[in-house]
């Protein structure tokens, strides 16, 4: 459960943590302090999800040391651009009642104006530099876009958020990503329980006795990908931490080639020159 991966920039981050999207007051706070005092030490949040405040409520509350834990935030669209993204991290380090974060991304590419993207980019760089986060990454980007990006900067993205699970199984950009020493961290890595009812997933989960949220994150666990599965209830943040087992050849090949392929959240459209 503690097991990290080291991104090319040195840092460690925790293969799993609890996902906020959609958690909101008491609710957020009492998921964050119930995970991380029951062996999770990564919590991922974003400035479109306010629920920044209650993050930080939650993790003060935990009585976990800043330095013990690790907090990822996001640059919503609406605050791209090079001198918004740096206020806006700032209330964003107020609320989460920390000096910085250890991971931050921007949220999604804005293809309406990309140069607002790549000036945001720029700012958290800055911003890396000036220790207000120690690692900076993107989020819901594809190869084209994360071409471009690497044209104009020498900082390579730590981290690439990315919907990924068993029935979205990116493996051209998973592909591209390790060749440029960019980490995946998967989102919505149950599907949003879309395919819980699967027959050979169900067959699988019987067979190692796990629940099949528990196989669809063990595979991703199993490719070395960061997963962060979001829950409010005790039970199910407890369950979706017992995910730490291999699967033999046989059952990783059929996990690998489950169908239907298909997004539970919307794709962003590739970046075209």
């Amino acid at each position: 459960m503690n097991k990290k991966i080291t991104t090319n920039d040195g840092y460690e981050i925790p293969i799993l943590g609890l996902g906020t999207y959609l958690s909101m007051g008491r609710d957020c706070e009492h998921a964050v302090e119930f995970a991380l005092s029951h062996g999770y030490d990564h919590i991922d949040t974003a400035q479109g999800y306010n629920n920044e405040k209650e993050v930080g409520q939650g993790w003060k509350a935990s009585g976990r040391s800043r330095e013990g834990i690790y907090i990822t935030t996001k640059i919503s669209t609406s605050n791209q651009g090079y001198e918004k993204s740096m206020r806006s991290l700032e209330k964003s380090l107020k609320a989460l009642q920390t000096d910085y974060v250890d991971l931050l991304l921007i949220h999604w590419p804005n293809l309406s104006n990309i140069e607002r993207t790549f000036e945001t980019w720029q700012a958290m760089v800055e911003m890396q530099a000036q220790g207000m986060t120690r690692s900076i990454g993107v989020s819901n980007f594809p190869i084209d876009l994360l071409k471009d990006l690497l044209v104009r900067t020498e900082v390579v993205p730590a981290i690439n958020q990315v919907e990924f699970h068993p029935f979205l199984y990116q493996q051209e950009l998973l592909a591209y990503c390790r060749e440029k020493g960019i980490q995946i961290e998967a989102y919505s890595p149950i599907a949003r329980t879309k395919f819980f009812d699967h027959e050979q997933l169900v067959k699988i989960a019987k067979k190692y006795a796990k629940t099949p949220a528990q196989v669809m994150l063990a595979w991703l666990i199993n490719h070395n990908l960061v997963v962060i599965p979001k829950s409010n209830h005790e039970t199910r943040i407890l369950e979706n931490a017992d995910i730490f087992f291999q699967f033999e050849a046989e059952d990783m090949k059929v996990l690998d080639n489950l169908l239907p392929q298909s997004r539970v959240v919307q794709e962003p459209r590739l970046f075209k020159d």
